[in-house]
């Protein structure tokens, strides 16, 4: 399996798609910021800007889906994944060699996607409250979790399904739909509420965060929260690391 993971990173850094696609993310960071800059008026300010980002945490668990897709889609269609395994490689440690490759990539996309956004910010953008880069710097490691459970659940869902937009919206059922069913029911019935709240989009949404140009109360400024946000992470790095490959040996057999 290490030689697939060492074979896939010659392959992305090798080729100019994921350089591209960095660039292009580092070039929406700076046209944010200079649109606040210049349009922005009384909200030219940094606390606006680290806002989008504070109060969206989920953008995270969609980045994730999207590399996942953005590296991987097109393995069915080029042949490469038929090789991979004809060469005797299981399904199941092409699979998990993929999440790893993924997540490396996603984290060094992230972090050189953010260096970009937070140093065009403090450079074109007055620095104001109450939301401060440190808000930012905390979100990341309460939120990485959960982002690597999205993508993973985004590798399944495309070795899964043929079909892209079957696996998309397999994917936006498991991480934004049914949760919101779940939270509905939760109104009525209080163990399916509880269940509920150790979801992402709902913890986040019910109560966990209040960012506007007021105050910035977010879910990880408190231990308890720190500790939901990490645990629903890790548990959803556990469900489908293990579904993954489960249902991918099931077709090995």
């Amino acid at each position: 399996m290490m030689n697939y993971v060492k074979s896939e990173f010659y392959r992305i850094t090798h080729t100019s798609g994921i350089y591209g696609f960095t660039g292009i993310l580092m070039l929406l960071s700076v046209l944010m910021n200079t649109g606040i800059h210049f349009l922005g008026g009384r909200y030219a300010n940094t606390s606006f800007s680290y806002s989008y980002f504070v109060s969206n945490p989920m953008m995270f668990a969609v980045m994730g889906l999207v590399i996942a897709y953005f590296l991987y889609e097109g393995n069915k269609k080029n042949g490469s994944l038929k090789n991979t395994i004809a060469s005797g490689i299981s399904r199941t440690k092409v699979f998990v060699g993929e999440c790893i490759v993924g997540i490396i990539t996603a984290i060094l996309v992230m972090v050189v996607t953010l260096g970009v956004y937070i140093v065009s910010a403090e450079l074109l953008l007055k620095k104001a409250e109450p939301v401060e880069l440190k808000e930012l710097l905390l979100e990341v490691p309460a939120v990485l979790l959960i982002a690597m459970a999205c993508l993973i659940s985004g590798i399944v869902c495309m070795e899964l399904f043929d079909k892209i937009i079957v696996g998309i919206i397999v994917w936006c059922l498991v991480w934004f739909i049914i949760p919101k069913i779940l939270m509905y029911l939760g109104l009525r019935f209080e163990a399916i509420h509880d269940i509920a709240m150790w979801l992402p989009d709902n913890f986040f949404g019910v109560n966990g965060l209040h960012v506007n140009t007021q105050e910035c109360i977010t879910i990880w400024d408190t231990t308890s929260g720190w500790a939901r946000c990490m645990l629903s992470g890790a548990i959803g790095v556990v469900i489908f690391t293990l579904s993954g490959i489960v249902s991918l040996r099931k077709r090995d057999l």
